[in-house]
């Protein structure tokens, strides 16, 4: 009998044991499952904040040309395939010490529409005066045949965005590929950060290449309700390869699984060439599930009172004709002011005015705000952070 409970007792600590450990190793933190309730989370919000920062560098010739496009605004789903968003927008492009290209503005899109306006001086346009504010107004389709919003900044995220809108059910679709999506090989060091009072883990990760091949022909069965074709399957092969050179950051809420920030730093290959195009990112979330409220600008120019002040009268039934003229649009319409540095706004000397030196959040009296040798409008130009290291955005990725 003695013996019988012995092993009976025995028997109960072993599995209790087994359970002990097993619920050790099911609760154990896993940052793959992080990412993935993240995703979860952010394509099930109604409206966010954010705040966006992309560095890019291009060599044109012996110059080599840095382009810093920055974004800030609110984006909220106002139905199930609709969304609204006011962004405003402001893009540097250094190439030369003693000029620069400066182009300011904002996009809302309301209830399918879209407006835009530049801040003065503005892009040269046929018929606009950016002088004052000045919006225009595109019906839904329409925008696209403006040209670049940034002309001549040649932006190597174009391809990756899509000018066609969403059904609900593939907008639903979407979310459940976020929400099981395996993208990422993951790396998890228990470092921690506190982003406006909340606590938020810090995961890296690349970017695994077949994953994300399969998971762009899944997007696109979503979207379309139909199989890739052979030229999709190429696009997506090429995007995925160009995804998979980027190392990314993740701050994510311990409590929530929202993302706080994000930061990428990797190369896209340049289209035509071999070439690598090195690009920062950084992303700011923010007022999260909020309601915005965008208001439609009181007064308005429609694109085609554009298309009329450019090109006078259009045959309303001609549609080849409007086409054509709208391409001739495109083509004009690319044309950034040059703002060019006045010595007594540059007193250091160092190829940055004083407004270049509060984009930047440098000293306007030092010519190397982090005395590394390097001026900070060389180090701008180079796309590295002129206030220490890393690159501009200080990633240090």
């Amino acid at each position: 009998m003695k013996k019988s409970l012995i092993f009976l007792v025995a028997g109960v600590l072993v599995v209790l044991s087994v359970t002990f450990a097993s619920y050790l190793v099911l609760s154990r933190f896993r940052p793959e499952r992080e990412i993935q309730k993240m995703l979860f989370t952010m394509t099930h919000l109604s409206s966010v904040h954010q705040e966006s920062g992309f560095s890019w560098s291009r060599q044109n010739g012996d110059t080599q040309i840095n382009t810093i496009l920055y974004l800030s605004g609110e984006i909220q789903e106002s139905s199930a395939a609709v969304i609204d968003h006011a962004t405003r927008f402001r893009a540097v492009h250094l190439s030369k010490k003693d000029t620069y290209q400066d182009l300011s503005g904002e996009l809302r899109s309301i209830d399918g529409k879209s407006y835009l306006t530049y801040n003065p001086p503005g892009p040269e346009v046929p018929g606009v005066d950016f002088k004052e504010e000045t919006w225009v107004s595109f019906e839904e389709g329409e925008l696209s045949a403006w040209g670049a919003l940034l002309p001549q900044l040649n932006s190597p995220f174009q391809s990756f965005f899509s000018k066609d809108k969403w059904t609900s059910e593939g907008i639903e679709q979407s979310r459940i590929l976020f929400s099981s999506a395996d993208l990422f090989h993951v790396r998890y060091n228990g470092l921690t950060e506190l982003i406006e009072e909340v606590d938020t883990r810090i995961i890296d990760a690349r970017i695994d290449q077949q994953a994300m091949y399969v998971f762009l022909l899944d997007l696109i069965r979503a979207k379309e309700q139909r199989e890739p074709n052979e030229k999709e399957r190429l696009a997506a092969a090429v995007q995925a390869t160009q995804l998979a050179r980027f190392t990314v950051r993740f701050w994510i809420g311990m409590e929530d699984h929202r993302l706080y920030r994000l930061q990428a730093s990797g190369s896209f290959e340049e289209e035509g060439s071999t070439h690598l195009i090195p690009v920062d990112v950084r992303i700011d979330f923010s007022g999260f599930n909020k309601e915005y409220v965008f208001s439609v600008p009181e007064y308005f120019l429609s694109f085609n009172d554009v298309l009329r002040l450019a090109f006078g009268e259009l045959p309303a039934s001609d549609q080849e004709v409007q086409r054509k003229e709208e391409k001739s649009l495109v083509e004009s319409t690319a044309r950034l002011p040059v703002i060019k540095i006045d010595s007594s706004s540059d007193a250091d000397e160092d190829g940055l005015d004083l407004i270049l030196e509060r984009f930047y959040g440098t000293d306007p009296e030092r010519p190397d705000t982090d005395g590394d040798g390097v001026s900070d409008g060389d180090e701008v130009r180079k796309g590295q952070n002129p206030r220490g290291r890393g690159g501009l955005f200080s990633f240090g990725l």
